[in-house]
């Protein structure tokens, strides 16, 4: 029996450090493209970073989804596994959607560059709490049988799904 259904949300920030070629075409091609939108928000050419932009025209914060379609091919290559949560059996946990959004940049240093995705579950069926590990199935019929555990820390996120059947 289900205690809850939940999503998993967590998320994985890139900058200048990166390690592997997914977030290599996440900081470059996300930097690029906040060059060619930000200029919209930066007629004098005298503002250079994301917050004075977004501080000079709250519309600047636009600028997340635009740049957002600049990183929708390199997240949709994960096949919808996150690259930054897995089951102990180190199975990628699925995610439904991934949210983009920037944190920091500046067109005068790159390296002040620094963007984020925040990868959320298919839904899920917690099934046990064992102290800081989470028995979980996917809700997915073919999957329902198939359970696995997650370790919660800081970086999860868990988000709880009410229910308005009564549990007996």
């Amino acid at each position: 029996m289900a205690l809850a259904h939940i999503h998993l949300s967590t998320k994985q920030y890139f900058n200048f450090m990166c390690r592997t070629e997914f977030e290599r075409r996440i900081y470059h091609d996300s930097y690029r493209e906040f060059q060619r939108k930000s200029k919209v928000f930066n007629h004098d050419e005298r503002l250079h970073t994301f917050s004075s932009m977004v501080k000079a025209n709250p519309e600047a914060v636009s600028l997340h989804q635009k740049l957002n379609y600049a990183v929708v091919g390199s997240v949709e290559s994960l096949e919808h596994e996150m690259p930054v949560l897995r089951a102990t059996d180190g199975k990628a946990i699925r995610f439904d959607w991934a949210e983009f959004h920037i944190c920091e940049s500046d067109l005068k240093n790159k390296a002040a560059h620094i963007v984020s995705l925040t990868y959320t579950s298919s839904k899920l069926v917690l099934h046990e709490m064992v102290g800081n590990f989470l028995i979980l199935s996917y809700k997915s019929a073919e999957d329902l049988n198939e359970t696995f555990m997650v370790e919660l820390n800081e970086d999860i996120a868990v988000n709880y799904e009410k229910s308005t059947v009564l549990v007996y």
